[in-house]
């Protein structure tokens, strides 16, 4: 597992076949209105649509993917 010192927990990931498998159906009509409140707000604050990638921690390589943000300054 890759040395997560530093890493600051600035988001939350959840894997769609898991909310599909998961949660009940009005539960995710709830988290859907959510997140459309948030994508509605930041398009009238003029915020640009964002796209992430997600990397699990306990892949072979993540030791150096952060090793790469560290050193573009996105990592903390």
């Amino acid at each position: 597992m890759a040395n997560l010192e530093g890493m600051e927990m600035k988001f939350t990931v959840l894997k769609n076949s898991e909310l599909r498998r998961y949660v009940p159906g009005y539960l995710l009509d709830d988290l859907k209105l959510i997140a459309n409140t948030v994508k509605q707000t930041r398009k009238k604050k003029g915020k640009k649509k964002n796209t992430y990638f997600v990397i699990n921690t306990d892949e072979p390589y993540a030791d150096k993917v952060i090793e790469i943000l560290k050193r573009h300054g996105h990592w903390g």
